[in-house]
């Protein structure tokens, strides 16, 4: 699993991916879970950046 920063125009992207080596079958009911529990991930983790990026500018 990995994580990459991408930068983007206006704002910055930020990417997942799972490499894994097991069956069609298996990788297909682990991605399944493994979207469910990333994607609660990432939202925390945006709402972290929002909150630590609206902290800096109200400072200014």
């Amino acid at each position: 699993m990995s994580y990459v920063l991408v930068p983007q125009e206006h704002d910055t992207r930020l990417l997942l991916k799972v490499v894994m080596q097991t069956t069609r079958w298996v990788a297909l009911g682990l991605s399944v879970g493994d979207l469910i529990m990333a994607r609660r991930q990432l939202l925390n983790l945006k709402q972290l950046a929002e909150r630590h990026h609206h902290r800096g500018t109200a400072k200014d």
